[in-house]
């Protein structure tokens, strides 16, 4: 893959809208733009939509999970131009923000001694995108990117010295990436190498992606949506079931910081709702997951203590808040878990 010439490497501070529920960031640091890596199916090499981000002078004033990587990878192939991320993680390690990386790159590993630091804080989550584990496939769709194997062996590290960190298969690419025995030797392989949980998503074409991986029969599949459709139910089954099999969280564990702060059961509700939320779009409930989606967004947005209303019972006056959602809130609220939440994930696994 041709590799684009110049890359800005002023890091870039930004907001979105809404929290990123995945990554469980709201506010990210862009370093490179483009993406160094160059990935022929990724939409980030084009000047995408600034819709529902805003551009902030600093970071927010009190500690909030900092994305890393997630729109354009952090770590470059020159090893001296990776002394930005030196700088912000020891940055972010001072300040006791939570971050959450995304990142093709084993380069992560020069920062082992700062992200151990953060670790042992609880304030790191790091996620490596790993689309197949055949080297030949992967040069061809993630341009420059390391290959998988080094990846691995990179999760392996970090996981050995007991960092938080997992998988993302995303996107699964149709009739490319798709197939099941691939998909279980890729968890199988992540597992073995420590990960402690594994994203998955479908793939949505883009006119970017439609490039030499691509064939021309291939293509007019991906053009066709009730296809892919048809085929991504069949792989979000498999990987259910797999994941469910391998013991593997299909979420990461969001960072909740303190236990006695004011927001800490509300980041804890919020991100159970945000989970139910994903249960029941993996279960095709549309209504149900945007009701769940919508209350975990309002709930994101308090500005009092969760426990104080659910207390008080004034749950009411959140929007879209049912007696079966106020239940799950009462739960989490006073349980710090909940068995709402349990039970459907066994029903999600039952159905497939």
């Amino acid at each position: 893959m041709r590799q684009k010439s110049e890359q800005k490497t002023s890091p870039i501070i930004m907001s979105l809208k809404y929290l990123d529920f995945w990554y469980w960031s709201r506010h990210f640091v862009d370093i490179y733009r483009p993406c160094p890596f160059n990935c022929s199916y990724c939409n980030t090499q084009t000047d995408i939509s600034t819709r529902s981000m805003r551009f902030l002078p600093g970071l927010p004033n009190q500690p909030q999970t900092i994305g890393l990587g997630l729109l354009s990878d952090i770590y470059h192939h020159e090893p001296q131009r990776n002394i930005t991320v030196s700088n912000i993680l020891e940055m972010l390690l001072r300040m006791e923000y939570p971050v959450t990386i995304l990142t093709k790159s084993d380069r992560i590993i020069e920062n082992l001694d700062v992200i151990k630091k953060l670790s042992h804080k609880d304030l790191i989550r790091i996620t490596f995108t790993i689309l197949s584990l055949d080297e030949q496939l992967s040069s061809k769709l993630e341009g420059s990117a390391p290959a998988p194997s080094l990846r691995l062996n990179a999760l392996k590290q970090l996981t050995a010295k007991g960092i938080p960190a997992g998988v993302a298969i995303t996107p699964i690419i149709p009739f490319i990436t798709d197939k099941e025995k691939s998909l279980t030797d890729l968890v199988q392989e992540a597992k073995k190498n420590g990960a402690k949980w594994v994203l998955f998503s479908g793939f949505d074409p883009i006119s970017s992606a439609k490039q030499d991986i691509i064939s021309e029969t291939i293509t007019s599949i991906h053009s066709d949506t009730q296809k892919l459709d048809r085929r991504y139910s069949k792989i979000k089954r498999h990987m259910i079931g797999l994941l469910h099999e391998e013991r593997l969280p299909m979420r990461i564990p969001r960072i909740t910081l303190k236990k006695f702060s004011k927001s800490y059961y509300t980041n804890l509700t919020s991100e159970y709702l945000f989970n139910v939320s994903y249960l029941y779009e993996l279960l095709d409930r549309e209504l149900e997951m945007r009701r769940y989606r919508r209350v975990a967004y309002d709930i994101e947005n308090l500005n009092h203590s969760l426990k104080t209303l659910t207390s008080k019972g004034k749950l009411g006056y959140l929007k879209g808040v049912n007696p079966e959602i106020e239940g799950i809130i009462r739960e989490v609220a006073y349980s710090g878990t909940s068995e709402f939440y349990s039970s459907l994930l066994e029903k999600v696994v039952a159905e497939v």
